[in-house]
């Protein structure tokens, strides 16, 4: 007598082969089977970006969309009949590519340390940055801004080893999601910057690279600004969404997300007015709204196969908090690279189909 759940692994198996069979061929004749191409080699280029992703995917908790789950979220989904139910989710983690590509937290601790060299660099050098002469005005305004950050770490620190009062308590949040929009966008800008810098090559040798992508998003501040405003309002509709179970206002943040993805691109790009900048913007979303589309299909069908694939590995293995660990680890690396990779052909996506046909719209960088 033929063991039932045998069978049904049989059939799972069977479903991912001929679905991982198909999306291959899929990628094979994409229209955009260029930009998955070369995002694959930009990736292997940057060795050091899936373990950095990783690290941080498991430090920033069991949390949706950034965090990785334990082996309690994963039971109970074991057939292939029950895919489909992954496909919030894994629409969910294609919008946040858009704009968050690090986890909020806990890359939001590095904020401090990137205010601090801001200040640095923009007072040695001023006309590197955009000013032809020192503006002590905003060297005062950067001054206090890192002062506030630092305040904030110590603020982190003391709440990890005691209750603070409650109005210290609602200060602590409030400053954890203004540093967290803050490091969203320039940590979104400088991956863009670097992938700029991969697809348009100015300098002989890629090894200076990131520390080029580093001032050029430096450069960016303005605009990384604005870009924080929008990504601090984009963090607390996600936060408000955090709730069992997906609905109609799930789809609309995918909607919405998809159709401001090309802003963090032209604040990376374009150096001009907001005037110009909203021109570009505007062109960017006219030439790219439907190879976007196309993007975010593929991209939901690979993270939702990616999802299902992790999950039924989970119920091969023994039992155990070792397994449970070993398990949460590889999630973390194989998401890591599969969310890289999608976020780099994105990014090529926007480039390629939308900032290099307007060129003549705004100045660049």
């Amino acid at each position: 007598m033929t063991d039932p759940s045998t069978t049904l692994w049989l059939q799972t198996l069977l479903v991912l082969a001929v679905m991982g069979a198909g999306l291959m061929l899929h990628l094979k004749w994409h229209p955009l089977r260029e930009c998955f191409s070369d995002a694959w080699d930009m990736l292997q280029s940057f060795g050091w970006l899936v373990p950095l992703l990783a690290a941080l995917h498991l430090l920033s908790g069991i949390a949706p969309p950034w965090g990785v789950a334990d082996a309690v979220a994963w039971d109970g989904l074991t057939a292939w009949r029950q895919m489909l139910e992954l496909v919030p989710m894994a629409a969910r983690d294609m919008a946040v590519l858009t704009h968050g590509f690090f986890p909020p937290w806990p890359s939001s601790l590095a904020a401090p340390v990137l205010l601090s060299l801001l200040v640095w660099k923009t007072t040695r050098l001023p006309y590197r940055y955009g000013s032809r002469r020192k503006r002590p005005a905003l060297s005062r305004l950067l001054i206090s801004a890192v002062i506030v950050a630092w305040c904030w770490m110590i603020l982190e620190g003391v709440a990890s080893v005691q209750v603070m009062p409650e109005w210290l308590e609602t200060l602590r949040v409030m400053l954890r999601w203004l540093m967290e929009a803050l490091t969203v966008a320039g940590l979104q800008v400088f991956m863009i910057r670097l992938v700029m810098g991969w697809d348009e090559p100015t300098l002989p040798s890629d090894e200076k690279d990131l520390m080029l992508a580093l001032e050029q998003t430096l450069a960016c501040r303005y605009g990384i600004l604005a870009l924080a405003a929008l990504d601090l309002l984009w963090l607390m509709a996600w936060r408000a969404l955090d709730v069992p179970g997906y609905g109609l206002s799930d789809w609309l943040m995918v909607e919405s997300s998809l159709l401001f993805a090309g802003v963090p691109v032209v604040v990376a790009r374009v150096r001009g007015s907001w005037t110009q900048m909203t021109e570009v913007l505007a062109h960017v979303f006219l030439k790219t709204w439907l190879p976007l589309i196309g993007f975010a299909l593929t991209a939901t069908v690979v993270l939702m196969l990616v999802h299902f694939s992790m999950r039924s590995l989970f119920f091969l293995l023994p039992d155990g908090p070792i397994w449970g660990g070993m398990i949460r680890i590889l999630v973390a690396l194989v998401l890591a690279t599969v969310r890289s990779w999608l976020f780099l052909t994105l990014v090529l996506t926007l480039i390629r189909h939308g900032l290099k046909s307007s060129a003549s719209s705004g100045g660049e960088n």
